[in-house]
């Protein structure tokens, strides 16, 4: 539903923008890894939004879900070594304004989404 929509590349162009935030180790550290950070983020956006797209058939449900995992990669590939470190408060800051921006985009392309078939519904 988002990947391949400018929506998405533009959150994947932002998030790029602001790689320097985890080319250095500075700042106070969380007791939780980079990866752990975007895995509980993306679980956590998955279940709100599908919570909160009650209109959402089944199968745009699970595409959404597919998409998941497909964040996650994206993020990995995007993020190199600094997958497997532990993350400073800043990084998690910045990780889960990320996913709000991402949350906001989903929730555009799903309104978008419902009325392109209710469109088709009515012709």
């Amino acid at each position: 539903m988002l990947l391949g929509s400018d929506a998405y590349d533009a959150c994947i162009g932002y998030f790029a923008d602001n790689l320097n935030l985890f080319e250095t180790n500075s700042g106070p550290r969380a007791d939780i890894m980079v990866a752990e950070v975007v895995e509980t983020q993306v679980v956590d956006l998955l279940q709100v939004f599908c919570a909160q797209q009650v209109n959402l058939s089944k199968q745009d449900r699970l595409d959404v879900v597919a998409e998941g995992d497909q964040f996650i990669d994206d993020l990995e590939q995007i993020l190199g070594r600094a997958w497997g470190q532990l993350a400073s408060e800043q990084q998690v800051e910045f990780i889960v304004e990320y996913f709000l921006l991402i949350k906001n985009s989903l929730d555009s392309e799903a309104a978008i989404l419902s009325a392109l078939k209710l469109q088709k519904n009515i012709e």
